[in-house]
């Protein structure tokens, strides 16, 4: 975190900004109470000395701040420790009097317990215990003995040391657990916002991908119909009709194959306009459509030329099938169209009984189909064994 306040810490680390803001708040605290210290040792005999380490010890701890503020965190913290521990313990050295030093070493060991995890607090608490016990041994007090003056000062300074870090720390734990909660708040709303966004968003793209897939097989299925009757155009036939046949070879299944074809159409369209003839071919694809199974395949191959495919169907209920077409289409209500026209079909219908594979499908059917115009249009001739020989 970055600022330019004077709790300012150079970090990108949350955790350690927030370490470094409180060892600041403690940083700040001791160098100002330094100032009344020096005043208070101007009292203590020996005191001159005294102040002047405390002046030291506020130099080390002004580093030790600057290296905070730089992030240097951990290493800024230990500096101002080792500055108040050794201050500490040069009191007795310089005075050769160890009077109060078990007091004094009390305050790293709460500045420890607010601003170190347990392991350096247990560190400092032992090393300022241990230095008490040995420096008022070696050193212990001599005449004049510890006045109340003395103790008085040494507990005030010490009490208001320690006020005044507790009051600070606490108020910066307060501050940062507020800032914690808030920025926790913002987060949840912000994760919230997120999730929903991505929802949203993840609906619209499945939708979007759902749309395009259908388009995509609507326009590869609209490929394969004829636009004006709405059936199957050539391009399926070529790929279906293999198939079929195929399968039905495979399966040891009969396949028939009829081709019917419009009767006098060019004249429909010379005398009575193409748009009746259109309308002629969208009647026609529908009796087709009505006339035949669910399992057939009706294509429009070209012109007026449709094609019936009928799987498992033998040339004779294929030919009744197609017999069931070419009355469909003579009685059929043309004069709705218009009151002089008259449409017929001719059908010719082959089967794998008596041609191979779909040429010889395509063969037979297509001459029985010319049979059946040369015999006068209007009827349904099945392949003969005659035209086998179209088939090889």
């Amino acid at each position: 975190m970055r600022g330019s306040s004077l709790l300012r810490v150079d970090t990108d680390d949350p955790l350690e900004a927030r370490r470094g803001r409180n060892a600041l708040i403690v940083f700040y605290g001791a160098l100002v109470l330094g100032v009344p210290s020096l005043v208070g040792l101007s009292f203590i005999p020996g005191g001159r000395m005294l102040a002047v380490l405390v002046a030291l010890f506020m130099v080390v701890a002004y580093i030790g701040t600057v290296v905070v503020r730089r992030g240097r965190v951990r290493l800024g913290t230990w500096i101002f420790f080792t500055a108040i521990v050794v201050a500490e313990c040069a009191f007795p050295v310089i005075t050769g009097d160890a009077r109060l030093t078990a007091i004094y070493l009390a305050v790293p060991v709460v500045i420890a317990s607010v601003l170190l995890l347990p392991r350096g607090a247990l560190v400092i608490g032992l090393v300022s215990i241990a230095a008490g016990a040995v420096l008022t041994w070696i050193y212990p007090p001599v005449d004049p003995p510890v006045t109340a003056f003395e103790v008085i000062l040494a507990a005030t300074l010490i009490s208001g040391f320690v006020l005044v870090t507790a009051v600070l720390g606490f108020s910066s734990l307060r501050q940062e657990t507020a800032r914690a909660d808030e920025a926790a708040a913002e987060l949840r709303v912000t994760n919230e916002t997120l999730e929903l966004r991505v929802a949203e968003r993840t609906e619209q793209l499945e939708n979007a991908l759902a749309r395009q897939e259908q388009l995509v097989a609507e326009l590869a299925e609209l490929s394969l119909r004829d636009p004006l009757t709405g059936l199957y155009n050539r391009r399926h036939a070529d790929n279906e009709l293999p198939r079929l046949v195929a399968a039905a070879e495979r399966h040891l299944q009969p396949i028939s194959l009829a081709m019917a074809d419009l009767d006098h159409f060019k004249v429909v369209n010379d005398d009575h306009s193409y748009s009746v003839g259109d309308e002629v071919l969208r009647r026609f694809a529908r009796v087709l459509s009505q006339v035949t199974r669910g399992t057939d395949t009706v294509i429009r191959y070209g012109g007026e030329e449709f094609l019936i495919v009928m799987p498992q169907t033998g040339i004779d209920q294929a030919s009744v099938l197609c017999e069931r077409l070419r009355k469909a289409v003579e009685s059929h209500t043309w004069y709705e169209v218009d009151p002089s026209l008259q449409v017929t079909v001719s059908i010719g219908v082959a089967d794998s009984a008596r041609f191979d594979g779909v040429i010889g499908l395509a063969a037979g059917a297509d001459a029985a189909l010319h049979r059946a115009k040369r015999e006068g249009r209007n009827r349904v001739v099945a392949a003969s064994q005659d035209d086998t020989s179209l088939g090889a």
